[in-house]
Protein backbone atom coordinates (compact mmCIF):
# COMPACT_ATOMS: atom_id res chain seq x y z
CA UNK A 1 0.00 0.00 0.00
CA UNK A 2 1.64 3.38 -0.87
CA UNK A 3 2.53 5.81 1.57
CA UNK A 4 -0.24 9.04 1.80
CA UNK A 5 1.84 11.98 2.11
CA UNK A 6 1.55 14.00 5.85
CA UNK A 7 -0.66 16.34 5.25
CA UNK A 8 -0.22 17.49 8.91
CA UNK A 9 3.22 17.84 9.05
CA UNK A 10 3.23 16.97 12.68
CA UNK A 11 6.48 14.43 11.82
CA UNK A 12 6.98 11.21 12.07
CA UNK A 13 6.99 8.40 15.06
CA UNK A 14 8.31 4.83 14.52
CA UNK A 15 7.33 2.30 17.11
CA UNK A 16 8.25 -1.28 18.23
CA UNK A 17 5.58 -3.27 18.75
CA UNK A 18 4.88 -6.87 19.47
CA UNK A 19 3.40 -9.59 17.29
CA UNK A 20 0.01 -9.52 19.06
CA UNK A 21 -0.24 -5.50 19.18
CA UNK A 22 0.45 -5.09 15.76
CA UNK A 23 -2.69 -7.85 14.73
CA UNK A 24 -4.78 -6.64 17.23
CA UNK A 25 -4.15 -3.07 15.56
CA UNK A 26 -5.10 -4.95 11.95
CA UNK A 27 -8.21 -6.24 13.28
CA UNK A 28 -9.05 -2.73 14.88
CA UNK A 29 -8.31 -1.32 11.64
CA UNK A 30 -10.82 -3.27 9.60
CA UNK A 31 -13.53 -3.38 12.15
CA UNK A 32 -13.35 0.47 12.43
CA UNK A 33 -12.99 0.61 8.77
CA UNK A 34 -10.18 3.05 9.85
CA UNK A 35 -7.70 4.11 6.72
CA UNK A 36 -4.41 2.93 8.39
CA UNK A 37 -2.84 1.76 11.34
CA UNK A 38 -2.31 5.46 12.13
CA UNK A 39 -5.69 6.36 12.38
CA UNK A 40 -6.46 3.46 14.87
CA UNK A 41 -3.43 4.89 16.91
CA UNK A 42 -4.87 8.51 16.41
CA UNK A 43 -8.00 7.43 17.88
CA UNK A 44 -6.85 5.56 20.39
CA UNK A 45 -4.76 8.36 21.48
CA UNK A 46 -7.37 10.73 21.18
CA UNK A 47 -9.87 8.45 23.38
CA UNK A 48 -7.04 7.76 26.21
CA UNK A 49 -6.71 11.87 26.21
CA UNK A 50 -10.55 12.73 26.29
CA UNK A 51 -10.99 9.63 29.25
CA UNK A 52 -7.46 11.42 31.39
CA UNK A 53 -9.25 14.83 31.23
CA UNK A 54 -12.13 13.50 32.81
CA UNK A 55 -9.81 11.89 35.43
CA UNK A 56 -7.91 15.31 35.98
CA UNK A 57 -11.32 16.77 36.02
CA UNK A 58 -12.32 14.49 39.23
CA UNK A 59 -14.68 12.63 37.11
CA UNK A 60 -15.42 8.88 37.17
CA UNK A 61 -15.58 7.03 34.29
CA UNK A 62 -17.91 4.11 34.01
CA UNK A 63 -18.79 0.57 32.01
CA UNK A 64 -21.92 -0.55 32.12
CA UNK A 65 -22.01 -4.07 30.85
CA UNK A 66 -24.35 -7.17 31.44
CA UNK A 67 -23.09 -7.65 34.78
CA UNK A 68 -23.42 -4.10 36.22
CA UNK A 69 -21.49 -1.29 36.13
CA UNK A 70 -17.96 -0.80 37.12
CA UNK A 71 -15.65 2.49 37.49
CA UNK A 72 -12.51 2.38 34.84
CA UNK A 73 -9.37 3.21 36.32
CA UNK A 74 -6.62 4.71 34.72
CA UNK A 75 -2.94 4.38 35.74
Amino acid sequence: MPRTPNRLKGGRLNLEIGKEVRERMEELRTETVARSLTDVVSRALAVYDYLWTQKKKGGKILVQDEDGTRELVLL
